[in-house]
C-alpha cells in the first residue's frame, strides 16, 4: 500500500475537519434493529459518529437498559450548546424482525450514503461481535454459526482457524460489515473465568497465538477488519467486567510470556484493531486504573513498546467495570486521553449526545488537546482508507449477500468445524449409542430469543428437531435457560417414562445461571442422564454427570451432529480442552 498518499489523502480531511467532526469519529454508536428511525439519522448526522456498532437482533429503545442500567449519568452538566437527539421509545418485549442479508444490506447501504452526504464525506465504518458459538450478532438468513473458538481448538486441524476466519470474514463483509471484534486473544489460563472461558482458544499460549494469528488472518483476507481482544489479556480472570472492575494481579514477565504473547504475534502480522480490557493489571499501572483508561497500558505499553499502528477500541463503555467507578462521559475522555481511537458506547439514549459533549469539551477547554484528537481520529481515517471506504462508502451488492452466505465453500467450512468440535467428555455408563427402541426424554433449554433467530435454520427447539430425525419414541419438553422449580418439578415427573433422558446444559456468561442443578436434580432422581453442552468446564458438564457430550455451539450445524452422534451416526472426534 502505497501509505504515503494515504496519509496526504488523510492529512487533507483532518485539516477541513471541525471539532465536532472528529470528535464523532471517536463513536461506534449502536444501531439495533432494522428499522432506520430519526435517532440513527440524527446519530450519522448531528453526532457526526465514525462508525456503527449492529445489532439487528433487538429493538432500538431509549428506554432499554445496559446490564440492567440506562447509562445516562446524573452527574453530567450540559454545555450552552448541548442538543439531544431523536429518541425512539418502543417496549422491549420482543425480538426485532427477522430481515434477510440482501435486505439488512441495503439498509446498510442507506446509511453509509447518509453518511457520505455529510459535509466531511467521511464514510462509515460497520462492526459487530461474532466469535463463534452465543456470540453473532446477526443471525439471520441461514448465516452460519460456527463453534466457539476453543470448540476450533478442539477440532485438532490447524488449518481449520484460516478457514474459518475466512468464511466468517465474508459472511460479514456480504451484508456490509467492517470490522469484527473478534478474535479473543485472552489466554483462558483460569478454569474459573467466568467470562472469557469457551471464547479463548483454550489455556495454551502457543496454541492462542497460533490460532488467533490464522483466524485475524482469514478475517482480513475476507476483507474485514480483525479486532484481537481484550488486551493486555483477561484470560486468568475470576470476575466478569460486564459488572465490576477486577484486578488482574500477574507479574510483568508472566505477562509478557503467557498473556501478551497472541498480541505480540498479531501485531507483527498487521492486525488492524485491538480492543481493550476493562481490567486493571498492577504489572503496569495502578490497581484503580482499568486498561481502557491506563496511559501507561495503551500507549507506553500497546504503542511505544509493543508498536501496534492499528485502530485501539475500547470494549463496550457501559459494563459495570466503567459506569460504577465513573460515569460513561468522563471515562470516554479518560480513554481517549489514554490512547483509544474509538469509544465502543452500546446504549441507545440520550448518552450518545452527554458522551459526544464530554468528549468536545474535554478538548474547548483543553483538557484534552486538539492535536491529541485529531492523531487519534487519524488511526480511524486510515483504517477506512485502507479499505476502500472513501470510494463509495463501503456499500456492497446486496443480491450478493444470500449468495455467499449460503455458497458451497462457506456451508461445508462450517459442517466440517461442528464435525471435528464434537467431542465426547465422558460416558461412564456405556449409554450412547441410544437406540431407537428406548424410550428417549429430550429436555431443551429455552434459549433467549436474542440469542435464537427463530428461523428454520435457528430456533429455540433446534436439537429437538434434529433427535426426532432418529427416532418418534421420545418425550420431548423444553424448560428455561435455568430450570424453574415448577420445570424441574414437572419435567423430572414426566420423565420417569423413559429409558434416557438427554438434557442441554448449555452455559452463557450474559445469563448467569443455567441447567447445572437441575443436571444433578435428574441424577438424583435415579434417572439415567446424557448431558449436552456448549462447554467443557465444570458448569457445563458436572462431574455427577456419567456421560456428557461437548458440542462448542448451542446452535446451528453443532446441534445437528450432536443429534447424529447420540445416536451413532457420527462420529465426536474433538480432543478435550480445557
Amino acid at each position: 500500500m502505497d501509505t504515503q498518499k494515504r496519509d496526504q489523502f488523510v492529512s487533507k480531511i483532518l485539516d477541513k475537519m471541525s471539532i465536532s467532526e472528529k470528535v464523532g469519529q471517536c463513536f461506534s454508536f449502536c444501531w439495533r434493529g432494522s428499522i432506520i428511525t430519526p435517532a440513527i439519522v440524527d446519530t450519522i448526522e448531528k453526532l457526526h459518529v465514525g462508525g456503527l456498532r449492529i445489532e439487528p437482533y433487538t429493538t432500538e429503545s431509549s428506554k432499554a437498559l445496559y446490564y440492567g442500567k440506562s447509562g445516562l449519568d446524573e452527574r453530567f452538566v450540559p454545555p450552552s450548546d448541548y442538543f439531544t437527539i431523536s429518541q425512539t421509545y418502543f417496549k422491549i418485549k420482543e425480538p426485532s424482525i427477522v430481515i434477510d442479508p440482501d435486505e439488512y444490506a441495503e439498509r446498510l447501504n442507506t446509511l453509509k450514503d447518509i453518511a457520505m452526504n455529510r459535509p466531511s464525506g467521511i464514510p462509515l465504518h460497520v462492526c459487530l461481535d461474532y466469535e463463534g458459538g452465543f456470540n453473532h450478532n446477526f443471525d439471520y438468513g441461514k448465516m452460519s454459526f460456527f463453534p466457539s473458538q476453543m470448540g476450533i481448538t478442539a477440532a485438532q486441524d490447524p488449518s481449520l482457524p484460516y478457514r474459518v476466519g475466512y468464511a466468517l470474514g465474508q459472511q460479514l463483509k456480504a451484508i456490509g460489515v467492517t470490522m469484527v471484534h473478534s478474535p479473543v486473544c485472552d489466554v483462558n489460563t483460569n478454569p474459573d473465568n467466568p467470562e472469557i472461558n469457551i471464547r479463548s482458544f483454550g489455556p495454551d499460549p502457543d496454541i492462542c497465538t497460533k490460532y488467533a494469528l490464522d483466524m485475524a488472518r482469514g478475517i482480513q483476507d475476507a476483507g474485514v477488519v480483525a479486532t484481537a481482544k481484550h488486551f493486555p489479556g483477561r484470560g486468568e480472570g475470576s470476575a466478569d467486567a460486564h459488572h465490576a472492575l477486577e484486578v488482574i494481579r500477574l507479574s510483568k514477565e508472566r505477562m509478557h510470556s503467557v498473556e501478551l504473547k497472541p498480541y505480540k504475534a498479531l501485531i507483527e502480522m498487521g492486525v488492524g484493531a485491538i480492543m481493550t480490557a476493562h481490567s486493571s493489571f498492577p504489572a503496569f499501572d495502578s490497581e484503580d486504573t482499568p486498561a481502557t483508561l491506563s496511559y501507561k497500558i495503551l500507549t507506553e505499553l500497546l504503542r511505544n513498546e509493543l508498536g501496534f499502528k492499528g485502530v485501539i477500541t475500547t470494549d463496550a463503555m457501559g459494563m459495570g467495570a466503567i459506569v460504577k467507578n465513573w460515569g460513561i462521559p468522563r471515562a470516554c475522555v479518560m480513554a481517549v486521553k489514554a490512547g483509544a481511537n474509538l469509544l465502543l458506547v452500546k446504549n441507545d439514549n440520550e448518552l450518545k449526545s452527554q458522551c459526544f459533549f464530554e468528549l468536545k469539551r474535554a478538548v474547548e477547554t483543553g483538557e484534552l488537546s486538539e492535536e491529541k484528537l485529531t492523531e487519534s481520529v487519524r488511526y480511524v481515517l486510515n483504517m477506512k482508507y485502507d479499505q476502500g471506504l472513501f470510494e463509495n462508502g463501503g456499500k456492497v451488492d446486496p443480491k450478493q449477500a444470500p449468495i455467499i452466505i449460503n455458497s458451497d465453500e462457506i456451508k461445508s467450512v462450517n459442517r466440517e468445524a461442528a464435525e471435528k468440535a464434537l467431542t465426547l467428555i465422558r460416558d461412564r455408563e456405556g449409554l450412547l449409542p441410544l437406540r431407537k427402541e428406548q424410550k428417549v426424554m429430550v429436555i431443551e433449554q429455552l434459549v433467549p430469543a436474542e440469542f435464537i433467530p427463530n428461523t428454520t435454520n435457528c430456533h429455540p427447539h433446534s436439537f429437538i428437531e434434529y433427535m426426532l430425525k432418529h427416532s418418534m419414541n421420545m418425550i420431548i419438553a423444553d424448560c428455561e435457560f435455568s430450570a424453574t422449580e415448577e420445570d424441574e418439578k414437572f419435567l423430572i415427573e414426566k420423565s420417569a417414562d423413559a429409558d434416557v433422558v438427554v438434557v442441554t446444559n448449555f452455559y452463557y456468561r450474559i445469563l448467569k445461571d443455567n441447567n447445572y442443578n437441575f443436571v444433578k436434580k435428574l441424577i438424583a432422581a435415579g434417572r439415567k442422564v446424557v448431558v449436552l453442552t456448549n462447554t467443557p468446564y465444570e458448569v457445563g458438564a458436572p462431574e455427577e454427570a456419567g456421560t456428557v457430550v461437548c458440542s462448542y455451539n448451542p446452535c446451528g450445524e453443532s446441534l445437528r451432529v450432536s443429534a447424529d452422534f447420540l445416536f451413532g451416526k457420527a462420529t465426536a472426534p474433538g480432543k478435550l480442552v480445557k
